[in-house]
């Protein structure tokens, strides 16, 4: 891995991975997880460093950096992309906990990886010196690969320390893997069941989730810009970076393939030569060009409060969780456009638009995308209605 790498040379390592990651792809949907060739291939290449702190052998990049790189890995594999998000944001979280937390993840060994479920799915009570949690938390994206998990919880009134919301930081080695993954895209990221009962959480590995998200994190020694973005708008605004991957792939393959197709039952010998077909691509790529914008703003938005030194005010947040899901969307609807203008060979198994309509279907239910929430959400905070339906904005 090359240590201090700049911006550029990441997104350009990204772009030489894709034919190792293709060519394990196949591998990785029979197995049900990341081949462990592809996942050598992203460490060494430094993406799984990208939001590590400096100060253990991390890099630290830009929002918009590791976006771009996140992309060009999906455009190879989009489980693999879709594991660059997940443990880049496990590790940019874990630079938000104390500083103990962060040298017992991170001190002897800065690739390890940290995989999370955020959602509260966990019983916890007070014990000395933290908090015994059990639960059931899934999908756990890229937790064959860490050996780290953050995990949801739900903490109770303790004496004069009120209850709410929270993250834990917990060694695998602490948890039981179930194998529950069996789905129909995204199948690679082994985003399976994790059993807990009695895990004992300390209290500096505890990041109070209300708090959090109102950019109170009880971390000292990373003051640098990325650790001083807003938690939801960071969130949000990286999980675009994989659609915007998938969509480009797709574009790119019915662009590509579009003076070798004709279309049946018509006298078109070429696909780029009917109206409708150009229609159809250029629909497409009006979407993902949207999506781009939205995606690139965002991100502008995100940095420039880090920078500044500010926070986004509840209804900035909002904002950007609803534009988020606006660019997912546009994503899906770009490649639902392609694969009707393509025809039925899309949905041929050796063709790889068959690949990326499962995997963007799949993927763009997750719930931080989920359209109707973020409307709510959205909604709510423009018309000042309180309370709203969840903290994590």
């Amino acid at each position: 891995m090359v240590a201090g790498a700049s911006g550029g040379d990441l997104v350009d390592r990204a772009a030489t991975l894709r034919p190792v990651l293709e060519r394990n792809r196949a591998e990785g949907e029979r197995e049900r997880r990341l081949p462990e060739e592809s996942i050598a291939a992203l460490t060494e290449a430094g993406l799984f460093r990208a939001w590590v702190p400096r100060r253990f052998g991390g890099l630290e990049h830009d929002l918009r950096t590791v976006m771009d790189a996140t992309a060009e890995v999906t455009k190879g594999d989009a489980s693999a992309g879709w594991l660059v998000l997940i443990l880049a944001c496990g590790d940019w979280l874990t630079g938000l906990f104390p500083d103990r937390a962060q040298e017992e993840v991170f001190g002897t060994d800065p690739d390890t990886r940290v995989c999370q479920v955020l959602t509260p799915k966990a019983t916890a009570r007070r014990t000395d010196g933290g908090w015994l949690v059990s639960g059931n938390w899934a999908p756990a994206s890229g937790c064959l690969h860490a050996g780290w998990a953050m995990l949801g919880m739900v903490l109770p009134e303790a004496g004069d320390e009120p209850g709410g919301a929270a993250f834990g930081l917990v060694p695998m080695a602490d948890l039981r893997v179930k194998d529950t993954w069996f789905t129909l895209g995204m199948r690679a990221t082994g985003s399976n069941l994790l059993v807990g009962e009695d895990v004992f959480v300390p209290e500096h590995r505890v990041l109070r989730r209300g708090p959090a998200t109102r950019g109170e994190f009880p971390r000292h020694r990373n003051d640098s810009p990325r650790y001083r973005t807003a938690l939801v708008p960071t969130l949000a605004t990286f999980l675009i970076a994989p659609f915007l991957g998938m969509a480009e792939l797709a574009l790119d393959h019915v662009v590509a393939q579009s003076g070798r197709r004709g279309i049946a039952f018509t006298s078109y010998e070429r696909q780029r030569d009917s109206t409708g077909f150009q229609l159809a691509v250029a629909e497409a790529s009006m979407k993902l060009d949207v999506a781009r914008l939205v995606a690139d703003r965002a991100a502008a938005v995100v940095e420039g409060h880090a920078l500044s030194g500010t926070h986004p005010d509840l209804l900035e947040r909002a904002r950007l969780r609803m534009h988020s899901s606006h660019a997912v969307q546009q994503c899906r609807e770009a490649v639902d456009v392609l694969v009707s203008a393509y025809g039925a060979g899309a949905l041929a198994e050796a063709d790889p638009l068959q690949a990326v309509l499962r995997d963007i279907q799949t993927a763009s239910r997750h719930a931080l995308s989920h359209p109707a929430s973020n409307a709510e959400v959205f909604g709510r905070a423009l018309l000042n209605v309180e309370p709203n339906i969840t903290e994590m904005i």
